[in-house]
């Protein structure tokens, strides 16, 4: 379904060199429009998103060869989302924020990568939630 592959995809920006990083920086608008609402209102909205996105992902997923593709960065958003879940937005928070989650989605340390083998939309998922958690935790601390 060729819909499907393109909102996983988040059209042309999966294409791009870096998808993951491209994805990222594409979520940080995103990020400001709903960094105004409250902590629970965040959270219902990015797990509606992830709901969708999981859908998404489980279409396009036939269409590519790996497991976990590189071109599929509905993940990113979601793990982007999920690293200012209750943050404070400023510049200094962004950035900061933005390159943890890129740090802990590139590495997958404590485990992350084991995440990934749950297989499907939801390995796809997983391992990019658990990035942003622990870049949220991170980030909490550092800005404290």
């Amino acid at each position: 379904m060729k819909l499907c592959t393109y909102i996983a995809t988040l059209g042309p920006v999966g294409y791009l060199p870096a998808p993951g990083t491209m994805g990222s920086l594409a979520t940080l608008p995103l990020v400001y429009a709903i960094s105004s609402l409250f902590m629970l209102d965040q959270c219902i909205f990015i797990l509606f998103f992830s709901i969708i996105s999981y859908f998404a992902i489980k279409k396009a997923l036939p269409y590519f060869v790996s497991h976990d593709p590189s071109h599929i960065i509905l993940d990113e958003v979601i793990g982007c989302l999920v690293t200012f879940i209750g943050i404070d937005f400023s510049c200094q928070s962004l950035v900061v924020g933005f390159f943890l989650f890129r740090l802990f989605d590139i590495l997958k340390p404590f485990g992350i990568k084991n995440i990934e083998k749950i297989g499907g939309a939801w390995g796809v998922i997983l391992d990019d939630v658990i990035a942003g958690l622990f870049a949220n935790i991170i980030l909490r601390l550092l800005i404290v």
